[in-house]
């Protein structure tokens, strides 16, 4: 039954999350990354499995070996949860920091992460063998939902009450950010700024494991707001139901979305694409979602949400321990110290008005500056409050008014701003007599992410689009090929070959949601006309030279799989093989038609079915995969041959069947 219900709308699934986590991690310098790892050393010791490096990728830390737990058994395993892979396992595997800490310390996190590896493997052999077009993508991501559905059993249900995976796309940040401060945080913005915040307040007071388990959090929401159908939705979307809103999100996924960034004092069509940031970005590109990213580091969607990963990874090494990143970047090159100044800067060339931009500055003096103002930011997080935690879906304490208005407004009168950080060129986002309120955790912290924030091109109430669902009832048309042959008790051998039908009906199908064969059906209701040559065991035409049944059939061809598939422990390659050999998958009823009015003729079932394909096609079209097929029961004689006796005999029969089906 938990198959049977419709899966979540995630922002990326969970091999992309890991992907964007990483590459965000490794555009920061190594020294810089080491602090980060001496953080994640502290968890370890605490009891949380953590790889020993941080900047280790999904593929490097599998290992040929089985593993064989209650839930799951696999080919390939981990014996460690990567850096990368804290913010999938946030949010989509658990709801708050303490259901994260248990993930991690019993065996579901290696059990999750070993999946992973073993579909994100099948994946990348896929890539390799056919070109990316080819795919049906969100097949690979169904296959990774029907294990997580075994492993994980709330991973079905964690995110439908909640709509805090979604960027609340149909108002201002300002008018979200303000909710936020009164507890509303049913939105990725609101999630990613109260989990981003109490993760600087711990690891600022020396609290290494509680600090990264909300850390893993905060990136997840942040990577949420970069997915295509996360930035559609509005409470108007809402009012449609969870149906509506779940194929308004894979469509957009699927298809892309024009966005740009939501703080940009100019919109896309007047900024052209050719501009570009000092992080080689365009302030406008095309974003994608959960199952599409982008294969390539440098694909837009992809380098975008890497981007704003970087930027939260450097402010957790900053309140981590200040002191030594700004040591650090202090010997970097100039260049590297201009990169990493672009990171925490409140007020980028795209948030000021276009006569303005030329008197910014962009210098190793004013990107050291800018870091330092925000270590200084870090150190006054160690003396305030501490938010408390929040568990998605549950509502959450007040923010601090003062930090939120600085990340909305930048700018105070200069004689209130902090004269170590202060210069001239401050003056240029404020107006005179203003100034960034460099140091502050408003403005130093927060603001610089807010400034990536992504917004639709488009108004997302202007936009419309479904997609197909893959799942469902669909009309089906099917052409066989067959030979049947009746065994009477005291008769010659009768023989129905060889023979053609077609027939049409209705399906309820899985699509791509199960391992093994693409687009399964859970059951069938057919109808159709069969044309057959008959005669007997001594070669002579029987009662007529040929007879036309009308067959009536329904099948289960699921049942098999699933009772011999999917049981525990789920066996992930056992499952993507399983559906080539299937038994006991339907019952047919077949009425002979040549005489003057319809008789019953015989009753099978179909006993055996081969798969000689494992389905193909892209909804809302799919080619039934063709079979051969086994089917055995039992017949009336008489029906065709009215000289004999009303004894019935048994039947077997052989078919080789192929077709399509359409979604509704």
């Amino acid at each position: 039954m938990t198959l049977l219900s419709a899966r979540d709308a995630h922002g990326w699934y969970f091999p992309e999350h890991v992907v964007i986590a990483h590459d965000g991690l490794m555009e920061l310098p190594g020294e810089i990354r080491d602090v980060v790892r001496d953080a994640a050393s502290r968890a370890r010791s605490d009891g949380v499995p953590l790889c020993a490096r941080v900047d280790v990728p999904l593929d490097d830390i599998a290992e040929d070996r089985p593993l064989v737990t209650r839930m799951v058994r696999s080919e390939v395993r981990v014996d460690c949860v990567p850096y990368s892979a804290l913010p999938a396992l946030a949010g989509d595997h658990a709801s708050s920091a303490a259901e994260l800490r248990t993930v991690l310390r019993t065996q579901k996190g290696v059990e999750i992460t070993s999946a992973v590896v073993y579909e994100w493997r099948r994946f990348k052999e896929a890539l390799e063998r056919l070109p990316a077009p080819s795919l049906e993508r969100m097949s690979f991501v169904h296959d990774l939902d029907v294990a997580f559905y075994f492993i994980d059993p709330g991973y079905d249900v964690r995110a439908q009450a909640t709509r805090a995976h979604f960027v609340d796309a149909g108002r201002s940040l300002d008018d979200v950010m303000r909710s936020a401060a009164r507890g509303d945080v049913e939105n990725a913005l609101a999630q990613f700024l109260a989990h981003h915040l109490r993760s600087l307040e711990l690891a600022s007071r020396g609290d290494a494991t509680e600090a990264i388990l909300e850390h893993a959090f905060a990136i997840h929401f942040l990577q949420d707001a970069f997915a295509a159908g996360h930035l559609v939705m509005t409470a108007a979307t809402w009012l449609h139901g969870n149906a509506h809103v779940r194929q308004r999100h894979d469509f957009y996924n699927a298809r892309g979305l024009s966005v740009g960034r939501a703080l940009s004092r100019a919109p896309c069509a007047e900024l052209g694409e050719s501009v570009l940031d000092l992080a080689g970005l365009t302030p406008c590109w095309m974003t994608s979602g959960d199952g599409f990213l982008g294969l390539s580091p440098d694909a837009s969607d992809r380098s975008h949400a890497a981007r704003a990963v970087a930027k939260a990874e450097l402010e957790f090494a900053l309140a981590i321990d200040p002191g030594r990143v700004v040591a650090a970047v202090g010997a970097l090159g100039e260049r590297e110290q201009v990169a990493i100044g672009t990171l925490v800067d409140p007020a980028p060339w795209w948030t000021v008005r276009a006569s303005e931009r030329r008197d910014l500055r962009a210098n190793p003096s004013s990107a050291m500056r800018l870091l330092r103002a925000a270590a200084s930011a870090v150190v006054k997080l160690r003396s305030s409050q501490t938010l408390p935690a929040i568990q998605v879906g549950a509502s959450a304490g007040t923010f601090d008014a003062e930090i939120l208005a600085g990340a909305l407004d930048p700018c105070l009168p200069r004689s209130q701003t902090d004269p170590a950080f202060t210069e001239e060129g401050d003056m240029v986002p404020c107006g005179k007599g203003g100034a960034l309120a460099l140091g502050t955790v408003g403005t130093s912290l927060l603001r610089p992410l807010l400034v990536d924030w992504p917004a639709s091109q488009v108004d997302p109430n202007a936009l419309q689009g479904e997609s197909n669902r893959d799942l469902g009832w669909a009309a089906q048309l099917i052409a066989s090929g067959d030979a049947q042959v009746l065994i009477p008790p005291h008769a010659p051998v009768e023989f129905f070959a060889p023979g053609i039908s077609v027939s049409a009906g209705l399906s309820y199908r899985w699509g791509t949601y199960l391992p093994g064969r693409v687009n399964r059906s859970i059951a069938e209701l057919n109808v159709g006309i069969s044309e057959a040559l008959q005669y007997d065991s001594a070669g002579r035409a029987g009662g007529n030279p040929h007879v036309t049944f009308l067959d009536q059939e329904l099948r289960w061809p699921i049942v098999w799989e699933l009772l011999t598939s999917y049981v525990l422990p789920l066996d992930l390659r056992r499952g993507h093989e399983a559906g080539g050999v299937l038994l006991l998958n339907g019952v047919r009823v077949h009425e002979l038609m040549t005489n003057p009015t319809p008789v019953f003729w015989g009753v099978d079932i179909e006993a055996l079915a081969v798969a000689l394909s494992r389905g193909r096609g892209a909804y809302p079209l799919y080619a039934a995969s063709p079979e051969l097929r086994l089917h055995v029961g039992l017949a009336n004689p008489q029906a065709v041959q009215p000289s004999f006796r009303p004894e019935w005999g048994p039947t077997i029969g052989i078919e080789f069947t192929g077709g399509y089906a359409t979604f509704f």
